[in-house]
C-alpha cells in the first residue's frame, strides 16, 4: 500500500511538472508574437510617415492586365505607357537607392511551341 501511494505522488508530481512546463510555453510563445506584432507595427508606421512625409497615405492606384496586343505596337516596338510602368516597378523596388534604367525589351520565348506542348501533356493532373 505504501508501494502505491508513493507511485501516486510521483505521477501526480511528474503531471504537475510537465504540464506547467506546458503552460509555461504557452505564455511564452504568446510573448513573443505581440512583440513581433508590435515591432511589426511600429516599422510599419514609421514607413508609412516616411513614404508620407507629411503622414498622408498614397492613394490607391488602379492597376490593370495588360495583353500582348496592347504591348506591341504595329512595328513591334514597346510602348511608352508600358516603359512607364516598368520604370515605376523598378523605381518601387530600389525606392531610395539610386537607380538608371539602360534599356527596356521585350524577351524570347524560353521554349518552343513542341517543348510547351511537351511540358504540359507531361505535367496535366491526374
Amino acid at each position: 500500500m505504501e508501494n502505491m501511494m508513493q507511485a501516486l505522488i510521483l505521477l501526480l508530481a511528474g503531471f504537475l511538472v510537465v504540464f506547467s512546463v506546458l503552460v509555461l510555453l504557452i505564455l511564452i510563445v504568446t510573448l513573443y508574437s505581440k512583440i513581433i506584432r508590435t515591432a511589426q507595427s511600429s516599422g510599419e508606421k514609421r514607413k508609412a510617415v516616411k513614404a508620407g512625409e507629411d503622414g498622408k497615405q498614397e492613394e490607391n492606384k488602379v492597376v490593370r492586365s495588360v495583353t500582348r496586343e496592347e504591348i506591341e505596337d504595329d512595328d513591334g516596338e514597346i510602348p511608352g505607357e508600358i516603359i512607364a510602368v516598368i520604370a515605376a516597378a523598378v523605381d518601387a523596388m530600389y525606392g531610395e537607392k539610386p537607380h538608371k534604367i539602360k534599356s527596356v525589351r521585350k524577351s524570347r520565348p524560353a521554349r518552343s511551341a513542341w517543348a510547351k506542348a511537351g511540358m504540359l501533356q507531361n505535367t496535366r493532373p491526374f
